[in-house]
């Protein structure tokens, strides 16, 4: 049964969940199913479909919800950005989406198309998220379940981690229900971001976006653009392992159990794990963890 996110917060103190992203080929597409179905075994909340910088992937983001839906009954969250979109583009995306009964939506500004560091919303556009959450909330009311992205260490682009806070507290005063953060790697960030949003006000669910390491390289270049910072715990595993995708993959599952353990210690509302379209390591931390 299709469920708004916010229904299951009713029903659960805790909640996990799967992130998946949209593959470039039409094989890839397969592939991603084949993922999904072996991972709904495992009897996730919700799972969520990302979308392209620039909204490249508008198309295939709601093909791919849609088929999840339908295939495997899981309740999936539509991820939406303003970049690249007029209020008509917006309203015809939400439309098919109502009509189809994706109820929720992960709300973003978004990045710019690559390449392109700067942009200018459509003259008829929105140039923040809240706004796109004014849109959502003014013409559908109460039909979408709406969640908003979080930054524990601020966001790449914010001066300071006061204003962060602050844009994170528009986002919620305007329709924003629930927080997935970025991923993180100190647990010790995550407890400050919670005292920091709940002295502001914020007192809605934050749930922790949980990356498994797969490859070390990768981890470097993914964190310099995101702006996520690897501590030197990460490095002093992961970089002697360099190159022993074996290795790496074990220590990960190891590192990631030991992370997750301690944030539902700390009293974190549930984990969504960044699974990278592949059944494995995710697979491997949820039977670990006991989930």
């Amino acid at each position: 049964m299709i469920k708004k996110i916010t229904d299951i917060f009713k029903e659960k103190n805790r909640t996990f969940s799967f992130e998946f992203f949209p593959p470039k080929t039409p094989q890839g597409v397969e592939n991603l199913y084949k993922t999904v179905e072996e991972l709904s075994e495992l009897g996730p909340d919700f799972v969520s479909v990302t979308y392209g910088a620039g909204g490249s992937t508008r198309g295939t983001t709601m093909d791919i919800c849609l088929e999840i839906q339908k295939r495997f009954d899981l309740t999936v969250m539509h991820h939406l950005t303003c970049v690249g979109h007029s209020q008509t583009e917006l309203k015809a995306i939400l439309d098919r989406m109502k009509a189809n009964n994706i109820r929720n939506v992960l709300a973003l500004r978004g990045d710019p198309p690559k390449g392109a560091e700067k942009w200018k919303p459509a003259p008829d556009g929105f140039e923040f998220c809240y706004q796109l959450n004014d849109f959502i909330c003014d013409n559908y009311k109460d039909f979408f379940s709406i969640g908003v992205a979080g930054f524990p260490e601020g966001h790449i682009h914010c001066p300071d981690k006061e204003t962060d806070t602050k844009y994170l507290k528009i986002k919620i005063e305007h329709g924003g229900e629930f927080v997935i953060t970025q991923l993180f790697f100190d647990n010790a960030i995550y407890s400050e971001y919670l005292e920091r949003l709940r002295n502001t006000g914020i007192n809605v669910r934050i749930i922790p976006g949980i990356l498994p390491i797969t490859n070390y390289e990768g981890l470097l270049k993914f964190c310099n653009i995101c702006g996520a910072t690897i501590t030197r715990e990460v490095h002093d595993i992961f970089k002697p392992l360099n190159g022993d995708d074996e290795a790496i993959s074990k220590a990960g599952i190891e590192f990631a159990v030991k992370q997750c353990r301690d944030l539902l210690g700390r009293g974190a509302p549930g984990l969504h794990f960044f699974t990278l379209n592949k059944v494995e390591p995710a697979r491997e931390i949820w039977k670990r963890l006991g989930l």
